[in-house]
């Protein structure tokens, strides 16, 4: 059984599918593109992605063509992204204060916010207090889902949820820090079809301030694509 068997066979037996058209659909393509991925023996990387996010079973291949420092290069990309995205974030909110017109604000917000997906906590408990971004088409939330809930409701995938509450509570021990930023890619479930979809998340820290803000992204894109661009 080759690579793609073995992936085709593994979405079946996990989600009880009896046809390859069901496959396909999961997969968002065509049953002749799946039938293409059988004859030529090689799935996209971003397909490959997807299912081990959704099933994490250890024993699917990885990536064909993808070697650590491709998928080194991918994950930079997307990080150094978000980090473009935060700066013009900070700029247009620097505009925007100076702007008088309540009309040009809400445009520039809506342009802000189609862009990205943002958060904004609490440090000390995790609880979300404000939601802003196109969160429904990309993740499947209301704003009203997400606010004065725990980020560990059910939204991070559990193993991810650990590793953030272990991150907080290191940062809240610590004396010395008073603010941090760095960037993750972290898995968060889609609200309404229940996978989980990976996000390129630049997290910046005010411990002061007792607040955690989030830009996120979702990471569903032709990882081939990136290849060729770097």
């Amino acid at each position: 059984m080759n690579s793609v068997q073995k992936i085709i066979s593994q979405v079946m037996s996990h989600y009880g599918f009896r046809h390859k058209y069901q496959v396909a659909k999961y997969f968002g393509v065509t049953p002749q593109a799946l039938s293409t991925w059988l004859t030529n023996g090689n799935i996209p990387s971003r397909h490959i992605l997807k299912v081990r996010s959704d099933i994490h079973d250890t024993e699917l291949p990885k990536p064909q063509g993808s070697s650590i420092e491709e998928n080194k290069t991918v994950i930079d990309y997307l990080i150094n992204e978000n980090v473009r995205l935060k700066n013009k974030v900070s700029k247009l909110n620097a505009r925007i204060h100076n702007l008088q017109s309540d009309d040009i604000k809400d445009d520039l917000f809506e342009r802000i916010n189609s862009r990205s997906l943002i958060l904004v906590g609490q440090l000390s408990d995790g609880v979300i207090k404000e939601a802003s971004g196109n969160w429904y088409e990309s993740m499947g939330y209301l704003e009203t889902d997400l606010i004065n809930h725990r980020y560990d409701e059910g939204f991070f995938h559990p193993e991810d949820a650990e590793k953030i509450k272990n991150n907080q509570m290191n940062i809240l021990k610590s004396t010395g820090i008073k603010e941090s930023r760095f960037s993750t890619i972290r898995r968060w479930k889609h609200g309404q079809n229940g996978t989980y979809v990976m996000l390129s998340m630049v997290w910046y820290i005010d411990v002061d301030k007792d607040q955690v803000e989030i830009i996120a992204k979702p990471i569903d894109l032709d990882l081939d694509s990136v290849f060729v661009k770097n």
